[in-house]
């Protein structure tokens, strides 16, 4: 007997609609999933679905997956019972935090936690409980410089205004690759697809990027820009719109502050002088400045809009590139208006609720050193290796890891190297990782088809608003549990109650909004997820229940967030944060080495069929898209290699072995090399299988390289070296 249910993805921002076909399996006497279909009903996707999540079937079978709790004895990881296991790690936490203090214990919440409110919330309540500020998670490794520069510009975390595609006539795309990863913070189905609309009517794209991406081949124009030179072409263009265009700024200077200093801060970056340090010409750089601005919004212009992701993010100057990436689309008259940029609603209001429970804001809490403050309530993962090894009385002791694999993610050697100094680690995960190899406990943790879900967080994110809810599809696999269940299970075992008869014992940062919750310790992330979506008043669970594909929600409204929803104290956009102004003499310092010639730079790439590393023993997935170092063929004749051949890519932190491509479609002077591979000996089967290697071993990590307004760790633009094996 076969049943289908219809679901949504969990692997990225866009939440594609699934339709799961389960089926009976005498075997187990329970169910199996038979196929994994693209809904081609779904009112937002419409048919869309990337491989990754058409192999979500395959995920919830293989093999390779946690199905029982292990305890590491004697070196090695042996299977115990859920009982053993909570009781055991209960009675350490315990002792840790009565002998050395709260800040002893700390999280890392990985990429996937972030698609799970209910693991989110729970772990968090669980470290909090204890009295830990301690939370660390994966945003700091891709996009920190995002969730700071708006708390602030915006006053909250949360505020990435989306463009409006269905209007806009020019689009400007700096350091993302759509066709292969979609556009992260950010929620819209086929964003390639959603590009070409834009051409097809006229309009303009403009993909920045040093690699002519399989995005840029398919839409748009492609404008190549040197490796961590983003903020130098953006500060160029806010100085032709200022100086030489003249923007009216009149509409600006009533809903934000600091509109003189912004624009005094790009004059000195004239065209030219961005053009040496970008490779981009001075009449390109007009040409993209005056094109945006006759077709923006507040220069009577149909709308414009520009964007970056993880190119940009990740490179040394993440935090000023997208301050003025955000400063432009304000100025120009482009923020908040149709054709231009919206911040949606959602099914509630996310940036509401945060302002009501202090979520999305900079808080008092600070790593021990005083260095770094939480960004969207965490802390940079890049700076996690020093808490745990540096002597002081607030170091961390113990680490939860859930949903991650940072030994694998962060930069440099040195995480690994604290991790075995630690008194306990718990990891909490799909798989047995390269972190896991540093647990004393691994405890088996639901996958997406396994659990019911919302995606709360990205309700602020949504190009066409959407709700929809779902059951879990099938019954959890041997002993796996939701996150929401594991936490919640250790919090009692900790002797604490995150969830208890009160709000107060409940959800502290939300006891301000819900008052007094009824019932028992044992409330249900539904129950929660109920009372929010009563509040935000735009649709109930009990409707989400009778409707499988969700529900359209009203559309975005111009002029329904500057004067309205911007969480600042006194409701202006903040266009001159002090901290970012200062960071410019950082950018014109680095101009003569970002310009030097003869140098090779570093960057990454995403493949389509995996997501980060956690995907790669996925039987469904075939082999990636070729996991190899891209290299311009004038770069591989001056270093004596040739196509197809064994390279090692170092730095003077380490060096990696992998099999070079040339292609032109790489600018000269750049390497790039793909994200998240390289397993070691303990990873998955598969994964251990497959070539490629981990670029991380080449990137250096801790404070020296982290960017200083964010403490997002510096990933791109590295110098390197690369030469043949034995060469």
């Amino acid at each position: 007997m076969t049943r289908s249910v219809r679901t949504f993805c969990r692997i990225c921002e866009v939440h594609c609609g699934l339709v799961v076909d389960v089926e009976s399996d005498p075997s187990t006497g329970g169910e199996r999933v038979a196929k994994v279909s693209p809904d081609r009903d779904h009112p937002v996707s419409q048919g869309y679905c990337c491989v990754k999540g058409l192999g979500l079937g395959a995920l919830h079978h293989d093999p390779d997956r946690l199905d029982v709790p292990l305890k590491r004895v004697d070196g090695e990881l042996v299977e115990i019972s859920w009982e053993q296991a909570l009781a055991e790690i209960g009675a350490r936490v315990r002792a840790i935090v009565d002998a050395n203090g709260p800040r002893a214990l700390a999280l890392y919440q990985g990429n996937p936690t972030f698609f799970s409110l209910a693991g989110t919330l729970m772990s968090t309540a669980y470290v909090e409980a204890l009295g830990s500020p301690n939370v660390f998670a994966s945003h700091s490794i891709d996009v920190n410089t995002k969730f700071h520069v708006s708390t602030e510009m915006y006053g909250l975390s949360l505020v990435h205004p989306v463009p409006d595609f269905e209007h806009v006539d020019f689009f400007m795309c700096l350091g993302s690759n759509p066709l292969v990863s979609q556009m992260s913070v950010l929620q819209v189905a086929d964003a390639a697809g959603v590009l070409s609309s834009v051409t097809d009517r006229g309009g303009r794209v403009v993909i920045v990027d040093p690699r002519r991406t399989e995005t840029a081949k398919r839409v748009g124009e492609h404008v190549a820009i040197r490796p961590g030179t983003d903020a130098y072409l953006l500060a160029a263009m806010l100085h032709v719109l200022t100086v030489e265009v003249g923007l009216d700024l009149s509409h600006a200077r009533t809903v934000a502050r600091g509109v003189d200093e912004l624009v005094s801060a790009a004059a000195p970056w004239t065209p030219e002088r961005a053009a040496k340090v970008t490779g981009i010409a001075a009449a390109t750089i007009r040409d993209l400045a005056t094109s945006y601005a006759e077709a923006s919004v507040g220069q009577g212009g149909r709308g414009a809009a520009l964007y970056c992701s993880t190119g940009v993010n990740m490179g040394p100057f993440g935090s000023v590139a997208y301050w003025l990436l955000q400063g432009i689309n304000l100025l120009a008259g482009n923020l908040d208006r149709r054709g231009g940029l919206l911040v949606p609603r959602g099914a509630f209001d996310t940036l509401r609720l945060a302002g009501l429970v202090g979520l999305g804001r900079f808080d008092e809490h600070r790593t021990s050193d005083g260095r770094w403050h939480r960004v969207a309530g965490a802390f940079p993962v890049a700076a996690l290796a020093d808490e745990i090894s540096t002597e002081h009385p607030d170091r961390v002791r113990a680490l939860f890891v859930t949903a991650g694999n940072p030994v694998h993610s962060v930069p440099g050697d040195a995480l690994g190297e604290a991790l075995a100094g630690l008194d306990l680690m718990v990891s909490v995960d799909l798989y047995r990782n390269e972190t896991a190899a540093y647990a004393d406990y691994v405890l088996p943790a639901t996958d997406m088809l396994e659990r019911s879900d919302f995606p709360a967080s990205h309700q602020s994110l949504q190009v066409v608003p959407h709700a929809q809810w779902t059951p879990p599809v099938v019954a959890p696999t041997g002993q796996r549990r939701t996150e929401w269940q594991i936490f919640s299970d250790l919090a009692l075992a900790s002797g604490v109650r995150p969830f208890g008869t009160t709000a107060a014992h409940a959800l502290p940062r939300l006891n301000r909004l819900l008052g007094r919750l009824p019932g028992s310790p044992q409330i249900g992330f539904d129950h929660l997820l109920a009372i929010l979506l009563r509040w935000g008043r735009r649709t109930s669970l009990r409707e989400l229940r009778r409707r499988p594909d969700g529900v359209l929600l009203p559309p975005t409204e111009p002029g329904s967030f500057l004067g309205r929803r911007v969480a600042t104290a006194d409701g202006l956009v903040d266009l001159a944060p002090t901290d970012l102004v200062a960071d410019l003499d950082r950018l014109a310092a680095a101009e003569a080495e970002l310009s030097r010639p003869g140098v090779l730079r570093l960057v990454g790439r995403r493949d389509r069929r995996s997501h980060n590393s956690w995907m790669h023993n996925n039987s469904h997935i075939r082999q990636p898209d070729g996991n190899t170092a891209l290299l311009h063929p004038d770069d591989a004749a001056a270093r004596g290699i040739v196509d197809g051949a064994s390279v090692v890519v170092s730095s003077p932190t380490g060096e990696v072995e992998i099999a070079v491509s040339l292609t032109d479609d790489v600018a000269p002077g750049v390497v790039v090399v793909p994200h998240g591979w390289g397993h070691a000996t303990t990873g998955p089967r598969r994964a251990r299988a497959l070539a490629g290697a981990n670029i991380n071993a080449v990137i250096p990590g801790g404070p020296a390289h982290m960017d200083p307004v964010s403490g997002q760790a510096i990933m791109l633009a590295h110098e390197v070296d690369v030469r043949p094996v034995g060469g």
